[in-house]
């Protein structure tokens, strides 16, 4: 399976650090999957990220809530293509906001054709095909 990568919508970046490799970036992963979860937080992990972790919508939900009652939001959010969708109306319209991150990236959930219509309505930044492309996250955070 091949990964589409769309441009529908990305905040930029407000500060011209965002690309340096030392940076510690922030990403809110939402599986639901247990073992997919820890496969995805264990790379970005060993990719230097600062992971917060999500199973269901309303730990989204929480956790978004959380990182905004701190001031910051994350720089990255990385979920199951169905986990807002089918979960939560709510948590789908909150990442279709261009303020929730500077980047949404889905993993492929079901078809590509329907994680990709996802990808559309929630205005990802991207679809990767792999936990394993996860690690062009950088690129895709330091992209204008």
């Amino acid at each position: 399976m091949r990964g589409i990568r769309l441009q529908v919508h990305m905040a930029s970046p407000t500060d011209a650090s965002a690309s340096q490799p030392n940076e510690r970036l922030s990403v809110l992963v939402g599986v639901p999957d247990t073992a997919e979860r820890a496969r995805v937080t264990a790379l970005l992990r060993a990719e230097g990220y600062d992971v917060i972790e999500a199973a269901n919508a309303r730990e989204m939900q929480v956790r978004l809530d959380e990182l905004a009652g701190g001031g910051l939001g994350p720089d990255a959010i990385v979920c199951a293509g169905l986990l807002a969708e089918k979960d939560d109306p709510a948590l789908t319209a909150r990442l279709a906001s261009a303020d929730a991150a500077r980047a949404v990236v889905l993993l492929p959930s079901g078809g590509l054709l329907s994680t990709a219509s996802r990808a559309q309505r929630l205005g990802a930044s991207a679809v990767l095909p792999n936990v394993q492309a996860l690690a062009r996250l950088r690129e895709l955070l330091g992209a204008p």
